[in-house]
């Protein structure tokens, strides 16, 4: 169980080709067109986690869902592409490249994992009746909702036919099968950390442990399965596998609220593609607003119940919980807790073994860094 930052207590500031077997082509063990001249005995840059696999990666998507995809093929190229952050395929691909893993024998499950993302999605957006995603029409307004739902299901039974894919690459049957058990594993808890959100609506009682079991499961088990899918594909040990889950987790909670804490911030919620008022209109008591509600005198925490729970303007009710954040220092502490979880996240990486490669862990720690 991973140990919960104490909210009133901020943590101390941190820093923010080879020859494969018979039949099988060449395949490098990461991105190589981009790499830089260096100078003779020193190390190479550390990739930038951002963009390091980003044209590798969409070029796949496009390859899987070209422009002449009709039908359900048409619904999912659209989902899919332009992509997002495609930080959860990411994972994938540094884990396993980290622990001595081949690049083209693990690209599908990198794929899939993005896939089963992405399904989440379009299921959240029918569930929040939210008409925006990525800065344009979500899935749902432009297909329709039954639409949506069907290829959501589709996405998700993509993350398991991409091990199949792997396993004709030639990874081995045993890694494949202990991948497909977290996969199957991480999906159960997604789908009940989505559930317990829903039970959550309107409850401002909720301590800061709940809402991290929470978000541990609807955010968190995804990142947290993706290393290990990697991890465990790429032939790392059990241990290595384990640690490099862990990480995900905790990356996975500190995105989770670096994300809840975006639609207070009036400049940064201009920069996400989605409504900014979702929360609000939801009902949703988010790890800022949970504070804020502990923290507040008896007036504010009033006039936080009525805009969260009363007020039919949204954007009324977004300014005004706002208003009682910044009163309340809630956002500095969410701000906090989310640092104090990327650096844990950071020094668990130095526990990996020695012959772990060190581009991708320097790329797995820069990861942790803020996008805004």
């Amino acid at each position: 169980m991973t140990e919960q930052p104490n909210e009133d207590t901020p943590p101390a500031a941190g820093p923010r080709p080879e020859t494969r077997p018979e039949g099988r082509p060449n395949t490098p063990r990461g991105p190589q067109r981009h790499a830089k001249p260096q100078p003779s005995g020193s190390p190479p840059d550390p990739p930038s986690p951002r963009v390091e696999f980003a044209e590798l990666l969409e070029a796949e998507l496009v390859r899987r869902w070209p422009g002449r995809s009709v039908g359900l093929d048409a619904v999912h190229r659209y989902a899919m592409i332009p992509p997002g952050k495609l930080l959860r395929p990411s994972l994938v691909l540094h884990a396993a490249l980290a622990v001595g893993g081949e690049l083209g024998a693990v690209l599908p499950a990198a794929v899939g994992v993005e896939g089963a993302h992405v399904g989440s999605l379009l299921h959240d957006d029918i569930i929040d009746r939210d008409t925006q995603r990525r800065g344009r029409a979500a899935v749902h307004t432009e297909f329709g909702p039954a639409q949506a739902v069907v290829a959501g299901n589709a996405l998700f039974f993509s993350w398991f036919a991409a091990l199949s894919e792997c396993r004709r690459l030639g990874v081995p049957a045993d890694r494949v099968e202990r991948a497909m058990a977290v996969q199957a594993e991480a999906g159960v808890a997604i789908c009940r950390g989505a559930f317990d959100e829903l039970a959550m609506r309107g409850d401002l009682e909720l301590g800061v442990g709940a809402y991290v079991a929470m978000a541990r499961a609807k955010t968190a088990v995804l990142l947290a399965a993706a290393c290990r899918v990697g991890a465990i594909l790429g032939g790392g040990d059990a241990p290595t596998t384990e640690l490099l889950g862990d990480f995900g987790d905790h990356l996975g909670i500190c995105f989770q609220i670096r994300d809840d804490v975006l639609p207070y911030d009036p400049i940064a919620a201009r920069t996400t593609g989605k409504p900014s008022d979702s929360d609000v209109r939801n009902r949703r008591p988010t790890l800022p607003v949970l504070i804020a509600h502990r923290r507040a005198d008896p007036k504010s925490r009033a006039a936080l119940r009525h805009a969260l729970l009363d007020e039919t303007e949204p954007e009324l009710a977004l300014c005004r919980i706002r208003a009682v954040l910044e009163r309340t220092g809630a956002l500095d502490t969410a701000h906090a807790m989310a640092d104090e979880y990327a650096r844990r996240a950071r020094a668990l990486l130095t526990r990996l073994p020695a012959t772990a490669h060190v581009a991708h862990v320097r790329a797995l720690a820069l990861l942790t860094r803020p996008a805004h």
